[in-house]
């Protein structure tokens, strides 16, 4: 434009005639006519073109094996065996690790033993008892009867004893009555009467005599010097020296409870009499047993007999699973087929219980995890396609996957609400689960239409989209007219689906001053 004002002007000047007032007139006049209008240079257009417009969601997920598990023994031990090393593929049931199982096996082998036991008493049960079984509950029962005799008899002595020893408390002679005081008789030998009570002695010394009455009543020699039997009651008297008609009756009490060893020899006898009962009534628990026992044998199986014996069984078979599991929690298994991928644990140290130590995986059936921020959840729906592209592998190597699931429940990470959506990957030499996957997830696409920057578009006050369409390409003069938007594509493309044709030349912007 300035090439052709300086020429025009150039020629005005050659020309002669042209007064040099005019001429400046003419070249103010051609200045401002050809001024270039500053909303041209401001203005910013673009034509309307046909293109393939998609609309895509950008994620970053993992990849995930479907079998992902971390493996640990249900309880706690020295590692006995490990069955595996890293990389091997392995079965569903497969053992893994074994830790010490000495007494867990034990305590199974028991219980087995048990269940059969409880089981051979249900069959016999039903099939009744034998006549040499009879014979055998027939002696046992004799035995008891005899053990209980033999019992009776030695408690009944060592309770005797007891009683003997009770009487026997230091026994003492008493001035009678009690309230004078001089020396006592010195009594001994051991009291054989086995009756309680009190001996009364009376001296008679102008004939040298004692009589007794009470427990007994006998005559006997009055002597200083030689202990006299006091009849046949076991014990004898020898009577001080200056012995006196003034004081002539004694008394001896059975048992003596004044005796120092009294209290010792009466918690004897209760203890005799406690041992007695007790041993007397374990006995005869024991013959009421073998009678029942017998009578049992005797008897037809009864119905209650029966459930008994099952009760028993069902009780015995939940110990062996009790013990079976014990014996479980010291192995680890594979819960399903897959490949192990760590191994943290040695032969030899203690592991402790429910700590994970053998990760077991799918490597050959893996997918991907993503989270997906709630402002576009919604766009997202099962079995769109993904492109996919790995940190490990580069972004120039894409791959294909699709959505196959969207977790209904959404979770908060970093303050943003997420949702999982997890997506399909083809099996690709190599990949393994935890490595980094960009994700493209194609929510729709369509090829050939018309589209048009975002920011071109106005929206009035009452919510109708218009762009400005140019109607003087050389000015820029332009004129709103209504359009009918369709898919918003990535790189702030729009679809227009009325409105505008191709090569149609529109307003971007328009820049500010």
């Amino acid at each position: 434009m300035a090439k052709i004002k300086n020429i025009f002007i150039n020629k005005i000047l050659k020309k002669k005639k042209v007064s040099i007032p005019l001429a400046i007139i003419l070249v103010i006049v051609l200045i401002l006519v050809l001024k270039p209008n500053s909303n041209i240079k401001n203005t910013v257009t673009d034509i309307a073109k046909y293109s393939d417009l998609k609309q895509t969601i950008l994620a970053t997920g993992q990849v995930v094996s479907s079998t992902d598990l971390n493996l640990s023994f249900n309880g706690s031990g020295t590692v006995k065996s490990i069955k595996v090393k890293v990389g091997d593929k392995v079965k569903a049931g497969q053992v893994l690790a074994t830790l010490d199982q000495a007494s867990e096996f034990a305590t199974l082998t028991s219980a087995r033993g048990a269940l059969a036991a409880a089981k051979a008493r249900y069959k016999r049960i039903l099939e009744g008892a034998t006549s040499e079984e009879i014979i055998l509950s027939e002696l046992a029962l004799s035995n008891a009867k005899r053990d209980f005799e033999n019992t009776k008899i030695q408690q009944e002595t060592l309770v005797k004893n007891a009683y003997d020893n009770l009487l026997n408390s230091t026994p003492e002679a008493n001035i009678y009555p009690l309230s004078q005081d001089f020396t006592a008789p010195t009594i001994s030998g051991n009291y054989n009467l086995g009756k309680e009570g009190e001996i009364r002695i009376e001296i008679e010394l102008n004939n040298g005599l004692f009589k007794t009455r009470g427990l007994i009543s006998v005559d006997g020699t009055v002597s200083t010097t030689t202990p006299q039997p006091i009849g046949n009651s076991g014990l004898y008297i020898q009577f001080p020296d200056g012995v006196t008609l003034n004081y002539t009756e004694w008394n001896i009490e059975i048992p003596n409870k004044n005796a120092t060893d009294y209290l010792t020899n009466y918690n004897a006898y209760q203890s005799a009499l406690k041992t007695q009962a007790s041993t007397l009534s374990s006995s005869q628990s024991l013959v009421d047993q073998r009678i029942a026992e017998l009578a049992l044998k005797k008897a037809q199986a009864r119905p209650s007999d029966i459930d008994l014996a099952m009760a028993d069984i069902v009780g015995a078979q939940g110990q062996v699973e009790l013990a079976d599991a014990k014996y479980k929690d010291t192995i680890i298994t594979a819960p399903l087929d897959g490949t192990i991928t760590s191994i943290d644990l040695k032969q030899g140290e203690l592991a402790s219980a429910l700590s994970p130590v053998i990760i077991l995986q799918d490597v050959s059936n893996i997918y991907l995890e993503a989270n997906i921020n709630e402002a576009n959840i919604a766009n997202i729906k099962v079995g769109m396609p993904v492109d996919i592209t790995y940190d490990a592998f580069g972004s120039e190597k894409i791959f294909k996957g699709s959505i196959t699931k969207i977790d209904p429940s959404s979770t908060v990470v970093s303050g943003v609400v997420n949702y999982k959506v997890t997506a399909s990957v083809d099996q690709v030499t190599d990949l393994r689960p935890g490595m980094t996957a960009n994700m493209t997830i194609k929510v729709q696409e369509k090829n050939h239409v018309l589209v048009v920057p975002s920011r071109s578009i106005l929206i009035d006050t009452s919510d109708n989209k218009t762009i400005r369409l140019i109607t003087n390409t050389r000015n820029k003069k332009f004129k709103e007219v209504s359009i009918t938007t369709g898919l918003e594509g990535d790189g702030g493309m729009v679809e227009i689906t009325n409105g505008l044709k191709e090569n149609d030349e529109f307003v971007v912007l328009i820049k500010t001053k």
